[in-house]
């Protein structure tokens, strides 16, 4: 792994003066300091920096959840799975307000965070700052999934407070030797990408706010020997010079705030990438385990081989390249996204039979999948294969599907040399060069393909001479225009989709906003060819030259500037060698050029002392700006005798702010949970291991109660942490009692109101990252203006006296004008000459249909543009300057995430408790799905929650509810089809089907389905004969029961909301009634079983007696049998001792003549009895 230096100016004393940008060239030692050190001093007051606090900075890296306290450097971001590590620590807390029952988790990694300045000891400076009060704030920021079908889209945010940590390592103080901060890094399912904020809490030292890329790398894994490896290829441990000297920089392609790894090819003859999974903050050389064969044939002539990769592309979870004619990719292991390790074990060789001239990028996904588009060469030549990406999961079409574009256009010979897709309209705009033998001669078109309908359109040819601009800085492209005799070389093309801009470039530059009718922009001189375009898509544009110049331009203006090599670059080097900073060196060359958010970023290859290394650097387009003014706006002025030094103000205002601004979150639609370390009793404050696995498991069941929160039933109180609190608040006093005793169980205690959703953000002083819109909703703003000197006049109108009015003016630009509009108020305040613009932005429900929340969202912009501001108006900050005077805000059009509509059960069962005057529960009562019996009248009621804001009401708008589902218990609920869900809920249906009906039967023409209301909500059940609910077999004594899957849902039907709320929940009904069939089968059956026992019952009362008798003689029977076997056996046994007298045979003779007797008297006894 590769780190560059970072701005971190304590390594002066080593690091030598360095030199601009560049190819290497070596630079002439032209001595720029003491006009740097004039234009610094002698610049207006907005160029002074309020504090120097660039010498601080933030230190934050990724530790393993076992490796906390140890000093191991960084580790990387592979496990992706939650660890069971902290659940004992939980089972100690028995007098806490956690739930002894739950199952905590703990996340596999922390983030440590330290902090350090210039010239100062970095384990001092924690010291200090802890003692000082001083708490890092960490922000993590989830970035949302490309697939929106698997996954929820929302803006979710996670705010902690890092706890101090003393060092595990050897000290010989009695406290604290090293200490650090530490929080949990949370894993998100669905987020692969994490922007992690740290801020200080305003005690102790000030310290600016950074930004850290903290993603998850799916190419690594863990082998047999505990090691983690690359699956791509092998990790290089040297960066050679060769790779990179006198090497032209190379475009960086990946979809914009999708991709957790970048890669970049272009290394000569080396079939080996550079990979960053921190936007280059550390890298690492990847030699990649290809089978770098070369194909070539009578269709793919290929004259030499190289194992160069020419084109890479990252996309949210698979990487692209190509070398030669061949094209790869791979798709990574990521388990939070696609919930099953589905990962590449090679790499995947794709369009094997074509050949590939060039990959184009798609920098934005669409209808949840990410693009890639190949262009071919050969026999497909005039063909593009276009590639969709799907939960890692590749497919390619050939396009166009009729005919090849050559053919469509009829011409004989043409080649596609670049291509642009623009997801929300399903459409490729198509660079085609056209050769024309009969004219010998070649021109080149823009062409308009469309997915849907497969149709192919010619938008603009492009001249075959660069326009003459006679002196303009641009040029409309009419057609009446004269040319130069330079021919016209387009090279690739470049679109954003949130304000429509198209460029064309090659050795001239073209810019349109509706692909048809371009602007030649002449400040870009013809000499020069453009190799490659950069844009933020956030109004900044960056161009680099075959010759590695860069050039940048504001989008909404016509005016290029050159940024290097300027006087300007040359005033900020001399600066920085002052400083002596570590960015820069005598020879250096540049890898390629960035954007990270609104900054433009070089990843540069430093050369000195025939030692090199790559690092990541700036580049201050504002401070390049101000120095080439400065350069030309300064005069001499003669005061008291002496020439004074001055400055020229090209901007028509002194002082801009933004006022009035709105509820952030009601547009920005972030959402924001806060966590804060539980309380630890110790003196010193330091947390333990045991804290801190406290504290993974916390933010852990945090998230996972945000996660099961999306459900069909709605809570009482409408916030995801009430569940966690809901039987510990009552004993909160309690909690406190105990931590105040230094009683608290485990030495930790945790504060519930520590755990919380934040739903009243703080306005900041700008605008939001983006602005979500609804049917007709609008955002206002007002924006104060200060002017430079007098710039107010007044001029009659009729009608009145005079009116006043101001020099300066402000305008609004907007992409889809149809779509949107924009409504600008002027106040001025004279007497402190400014002037006050109130600027609403409304939606004309116009251009979106419904859908879901989050899903297919039209992507717009709005533009405030001071006019005359552009490039001449700096704000000073504590990052820097800022560009002033143009203000780009993308407008996302339709459903906002966060919205969601749940099932309103708390009223539900007290209006219909109130209109039934009775309620009846099933027998075994579930709390979280409450019975309705079947008779009653069924009332339904629904909220529309706003997960972000908190807000919860009843939903007022129309609806149309069906069945589309059920089952007698949950086990054997079905799905139905599109035609049982039409004889089941359409009250059109005639055949006897129907499972419900309402009083209102008002249907649409779209809809066979009634529509109902929160006014009109009455349901009555039916279960007719052929409905699934129709005799239904109760499983007990108890009567019959079912549960109905319902779909709710307002598309078609509502035209209030973008919104297409769509609600899926179960409803049990029990009573239900049995058919008459079954209902006599079971009286009958009753009847028959009731008669059976009554007979039996008389039988057996008559038979009684009888059955008494016959037992007692069939007793006495048995005793009798049972005393003559006795004698007879003690007779025999008599015999066999002594001899019989005449005595003894006498009694033997009477004996037997009275038991013959007896049974005599017992036979006559029987049969009387008998008869």
């Amino acid at each position: 792994m590769f780190t560059p230096y970072s701005l971190d100016l304590s390594c002066a004393a080593r690091c030598p003066a360095m030199n601009p940008a560049g190819p290497a060239w070596p630079r002439l030692r032209v001595q720029w300091a003491l006009w740097s050190l004039l234009a610094v001093l002698l610049s207006p007051w907005r160029l002074w920096a309020v504090e120097d606090n660039e010498g601080c900075t933030w230190l934050v890296v990724l530790n393993k959840f076992e490796a906390v306290g140890k000093d191991q450097g960084s580790a990387r971001f592979i496990d992706q799975e939650p660890i069971d590590t902290v659940d004992s620590f939980f089972s100690l807390l028995v007098d806490a307000p956690v739930d002894a029952d739950e199952k905590f988790m703990a996340f596999p990694y922390y983030l440590k965070i330290n902090y350090s300045c210039k010239g100062e000891s970095s384990e001092a400076l924690v010291r200090k700052g802890h003692l000082t009060g001083l708490k890092p704030v960490v922000l993590v920021t989830f970035q949302s999934p490309v697939n929106f079908n698997r996954w929820e889209i929302e803006q979710l945010q996670l705010q902690m407070e890092a706890a101090p940590f003393r060092s595990k390592e050897q000290c010989s103080a009695e406290e604290v030797c090293v200490m650090s901060w530490y929080t949990p890094m949370p894993v998100k399912n669905g987020s692969v990408v994490m922007h992690v904020d740290v801020s200080s809490n305003g005690l102790g030292p000030f310290i600016p706010s950074k930004r850290f890329q903290v993603n998850i790398n799916g190419y690594m894994r863990r082998w047999l020997d505990n090691r983690y490896k690359f699956t791509i290829g092998n990790e290089l441990s040297d960066l050679p010079i060769q790779y990179f000297m006198n090497v032209s920089s190379r475009p960086l392609w990946f979809t914009v705030d999708q991709a957790p790894v970048l890669i970049l090819g272009g290394i000569p003859e080396e079939k080996s990438i550079l990979l960053t999974d921190t936007n280059f903050k550390d890298f690492f050389l990847v030699e990649l385990s290809i089978d770098s064969c070369w194909v070539g044939s009578y269709y793919c002539p290929q004259t030499s081989f190289t194992s160069t990769i020419y084109d890479a592309i990252a996309t949210e979870s698979t990487l692209f390249i190509r070398q030669n004619q061949l094209v790869y990719y791979f798709t990574g292991i990521y388990t939070t996204l696609h919930e099953s390790n589905h990962g590449s074990e090679s790499w995947v060789r794709v369009l094997a039979s074509e050949c590939i001239k060039k990959l184009c990028p798609v920098y934005f996904p669409g209808n949840g999948s990410e693009y890639i588009m190949a262009l071919t060469s050969g026999k497909h030549e005039g063909y593009i294969h276009f590639g969709t990406i799907t939960d890692g999961r590749v497919s390619f079409e050939m396009l166009p599907r009729r005919t090849s574009v050559c053919q469509q256009i009829q011409a004989d010979i043409c080649s596609i040399l670049y291509a642009v897709y623009i997801p929300g309209d399903y459409r490729l705009l198509l660079l085609v060069e056209i050769e024309d033998d009969l004219a010998a001669r070649v021109y080149y078109e823009v062409i308009s393909y469309d997915l849907v309908t497969d149709d192919l359109d010619i938008l603009y040819t492009i001249p075959e001479f660069i326009p003459d601009a006679r002196g303009l800085e641009f040029l409309m492209m009419l057609g009446t225009e004269s040319y130069t005799t330079f021919p016209t070389m387009p090279k690739g093309m470049s679109y954003n989709p949130f304000n429509n801009l198209m460029f064309i470039w090659g050795n001239f530059l073209m810019q349109s906003y509706d692909s048809e009718s371009f602007i030649y922009l002449a400040d870009f001189p013809r000499e020069l060819t453009i190799k490659y375009l950069v844009n933020s898509f956030s109004g900044d544009v960056a161009i680099v030259t075959e010759t590695e110049e860069i050039w940048y331009l504001l989008e909404g203006s016509h005016h290029v500037y050159k940024l290097f090599p300027s006087k300007g670059w040359d005033v900020y080097v001399s600066l920085q060698e002052m400083h002596q900073s570590s960015l820069y060196a005598p020879s250096e060359t540049m890898v390629t050029l960035f954007y990270e958010g609104h900054s433009l970023y070089q990843l540069v290859y430093l050369i000195d002392h025939q030692e090199g290394w790559l690092v990541k650097r700036l580049v201050p387009v504002e401070q390049l700006l101000m120095y080439q003014q400065l350069d030309s706006q300064y005069f001499l002025k003669l005061r008291k005798g002496h020439l004074t030094l001055g400055f020229t103000d090209l901007c028509p205002f002194s002082v801009m702010r933004l006022r009035d601004l709105p509820n952030p979150k009601i547009y920005s639609r972030e959402e924001r949970y806060r966590a804060e370390p539980p309380g630890v009793l110790e003196p010193s404050g330091y947390h333990t291991e045991n804290s801190l696995a406290v504290y993974q498991g916390l933010v852990y069941y945090l998230l996972r109660l945000h996660s099961k929160y999306d459900k069909p039933y709605a809570d009482p109180v409408h916030d995801p942490t009430w569940r966690w609190w809901k039987n510990k608040k009552e004993d909160q006093d309690y909690y406190h009692y105990l931590a105040s005793n230094w009683q608290s169980p485990g030495n930790v205690y945790i504060e519930m109101t520590s755990y919380e959703k934040i739903y009243d953000f703080k306005t900041e002083y700008q605008l939001p990252q983006r602005i979500f819109l609804d049917k007709g909703t609008s955002y206002r703003f007002s924006i104060f203006l200060t002017a430079q000197g007098h710039s107010f006049k007044s001029e009659p109108e009729p009608g009145n006296i005079f009116q006043l009015q101001s020099q300066v003016d402000l305008g609004v630009v907007l992409a889809d004008s149809n779509c949107i509009e924009a409504m600008v108020k002027q106040k001025v305040l004279t007497n402190r000459n400014s002037v006050l613009f109130w600027i609403t932005l409304k939606d004309k429900s116009l251009c979106f249909d419904q859908g879901i929340s989050g899903h297919n969202l039209m992507m717009t912009s709005m533009l405030v543009k001071v006019v005359g501001s552009t490039g001449y108006c700096f704000q000073n900050t504590i990052q820097g300057p800022r560009m002033q005077g143009n203000l780009m805000v993308p407008v996302l059009i339709g459903c906002p995430p966060g919205k969601r509509l749940a099932f309103d059960i708390t009223y539900t069962l007290q209006y219909n408790r109130l209109q039934n005057k009775h309620y009846f529960d099933c027998i075994h009562v579930d709390p979280e799905m409450p019975c309705f019996l079947f008779r009653d009248t069924f009332y339904p009621f629904f909220l529309i929650q706003d997960m972000v804001t908190g807000e919860s009401g009843s939903f007022q708008g129309s609806y149309v509810m069906k069945v589309v589902g059920g089952g007698p218990t949950m086990d054997t609920i079905q799905e139905y089809s599109q035609e049982e869900i039409y004889r089941f809920n359409s009250p059109l249906d005639n055949t006897d089907s129907l499972i419900w009906t309402t009083k209102n039967t008002t249907t649409t023409k779209d809809s066979p389905f009634s529509i109902m209301s929160h006014q009109s909500s009455e349901v009555e059940w039916l279960c007719l004969e052929n409905s699934p609910c129709h005799d239904t077999v109760p499983n007990s004594i108890f009567a019959p029961e079912f549960f109905f899957k319902v779909l709710v849902s307002n598309r078609g039907v509502d035209e209030s909301t973008y919104c297409d709320y769509q609600l899926i929940f179960l409803l049990h009904i029990h009573g239900l009634p049995l058919s008459a069939k079954r209902a006599l089968f079971i009286l009958m059956v009753s009847a028959g079983v009731f008669l059976s026992l009554v007979i039996l019952y008389i039988i057996f009362c008559l038979l009684l007696p009888l059955f008494v008798k016959l037992w007692n003689m069939l007793r006495l029977k048995i005793n009798n049998i049972i005393a003559t076997e006795s004698y007879y056996t003690y007779s025999s046994s008599s015999g066999g001792f002594s001899s019989s007298s005449p005595a003894e045979s006498n009694v033997d003779v009477v004996v037997k003549s009275k038991v013959a007797e007896n049974k005599a008297e017992q036979e006559v006894t029987v049969k009387k009895s008998l008869t």
